[in-house]
């Protein structure tokens, strides 16, 4: 997302913040936070939120230069997906609902390329994260449990726990994501 990392950095400015204050707020490393402003690398979906709440941004505001403008719908899914971004590691994730710092739950779709992973994550004590799988077969590490799950099969779990997601085949797989309370 070439420009996300811009507009957290104008934001901070605007706001008279410093990277410390910013790291403090969210519990983000200064220097990952300071290599996402720089866009050397993307960050999570988690990092975002955390960082425009820390902003007193939604996150969409931190999207809408890179992405064009959000459908102005508040309360009703988006019709067409939305590329909410890509990592390196081969993995785009779209977000499948609009206002998601204001909803209880956040969908996304996963959709990780052959031989792609995600990052780790770990959401605040009490996140839960249920996942299912569309489309090829993903292997799911949460904490030191590994499960691989193919098309039609789902898990739920503590998503407090560091998790992450690999795709060790030579096909894009899908996975539907949906993690409550959304992180804010």
């Amino acid at each position: 997302m070439k420009g996300l990392g811009q507009k957290i950095k104008a934001l901070r400015k605007l706001r008279k913040l410093t990277l410390v204050e910013i790291a403090k707020t969210t519990g983000i490393d200064q220097a990952t936070l300071s290599r996402i402003e720089n866009d050397v690398m993307t960050g999570t979906l988690d990092s975002h939120m955390k960082v425009a709440k820390a902003l007193g941004v939604h996150l969409t505001d931190l999207y809408e230069d890179v992405l064009g403008k959000i459908n102005e719908a508040k309360d009703r899914a988006i019709k067409q997906k939305l590329e909410a971004f890509s990592y390196s590691s081969g993995t785009v994730v779209e977000l499948l609902t609009t206002n998601i710092l204001q909803k209880k739950m956040m969908p996304v779709l996963l959709k990780i390329k052959a031989r792609g992973n995600t990052e780790n994550e770990e959401y605040p004590f009490g996140a839960e994260k249920f996942v299912y799988t569309l489309k090829g077969s993903v292997e799911i590490t949460v904490d030191q449990d590994q499960k691989i799950l193919k098309p039609g099969e789902s898990l739920y779990f503590n998503a407090a726990l560091p998790h992450h997601f690999t795709n060790g085949t030579k096909s894009e797989c899908w996975i539907l994501s949906v993690v409550t309370p959304s992180p804010s």
